[in-house]
């Protein structure tokens, strides 16, 4: 699909997926039920004809996890499909299977946010070091370095 997406095609693709926005004149987004993330992807791979991944984007709100892919195509607009996953439990299926490049965002929002992005080959760091430790992520509202632990690099003794 090269001709311009409009705002009503999109809503009518994705409108047994969620509501779609028109955040400004070159942004539309789409918010979706985090089940539903690869039926979403789909849609805009195949249907709406986006075949770039820009980014996917991720926040902690304080409330809860902010996800959103963001992708574009020949026709111009960004699309973005915005999901919200619960602090306490932040888990999505993996899209890096059907969009290769995403793993590496998920490796990256996995490492600072402590998201799971499940059916992931290997959520190896890729940000923080090897040593950092487990359950730590430091892109969370509430995260505090300790100073009993160490976060990887150089040691220094105190003396």
């Amino acid at each position: 699909m090269t001709a311009p997406l409009t705002f009503d095609t999109v809503a009518a693709a994705f409108a047994a997926l969620g509501p779609a926005e028109q955040a400004n004149k070159n942004r539309i987004k789409v918010k979706v039920p985090a089940a539903t993330i690869r039926d979403a992807v789909h849609i805009v791979l195949r249907t709406l004809g986006c075949d770039r991944l820009i980014a996917i984007s991720a926040a902690d709100t304080g409330k809860l996890i902010d996800l959103v892919y963001h992708f574009t195509g020949m026709h111009g607009p960004v699309i973005g499909i915005a999901v919200e996953l619960p602090r306490e439990k932040p888990e999505i299926s993996t899209v890096a299977d059907m969009l290769p490049p995403a793993g590496l965002y998920e490796r990256q929002i996995h490492d600072l946010l402590g998201v799971v992005f499940i059916g992931h080959p290997g959520l190896d760091r890729l940000i923080l070091n090897e040593d950092w430790p487990e359950g730590e992520y430091p892109m969370r509202k509430d995260w505090r370095p300790d100073p009993a632990k160490f976060y990887g690099g150089i040691r220094k003794e105190v003396v």
